[in-house]
């Protein structure tokens, strides 16, 4: 699991990347402003589960274990720090799960929708067999 703080322009955000069991899990939360050590703390043990158990995932790609030159490894690393901090797989990620609640959405208000109509429908034919009735 890896916390990146970061600063996006306006407001400090935490970036949560977990990778467990094949699954790949990503959350931004916004601090706001900026988050004093026990801010994070308090994140980390009280809101970090939750937001953990919430949070969809998306299959990780499977990564070879072979082992690694030293050399190549620190390479590799002073690489990774000079990206931006928000890495391309997490915000893909965030993209698919966006999708996901999107179509997710979608699919439960028109389900919604439909059902409205029919309680629509099933009070005119009340209404109408009402008057028909007669007195």
């Amino acid at each position: 699991m890896k916390l990146t703080i970061y600063f996006d322009g306006s407001f400090w955000c935490g970036l949560v990347e977990a990778e467990t069991d094949g699954h790949y899990q990503v959350i931004r939360y916004v601090f706001g402003a900026e988050p004093k050590d026990a801010d994070v703390f308090a994140f980390i043990a009280k809101r970090l589960p939750r937001l953990l158990d919430e949070a969809g995932t998306v299959a990780a790609e499977k990564k070879s274990e072979k082992k690694i030159n030293p050399k190549r490894m620190q390479r590799l690393i002073n690489r990774e720090k000079r990206q931006p901090v928000v890495s391309t797989k997490a915000q893909l990620a965030i993209s698919e799960l966006r999708e996901q609640t999107k179509t997710l959405n979608k699919a439960q208000k028109k389900l919604r929708k439909a059902q409205a109509a029919e309680a629509r429908f099933q009070q005119k034919q009340a209404k109408k067999r009402e008057k028909h009735k007669g007195h």
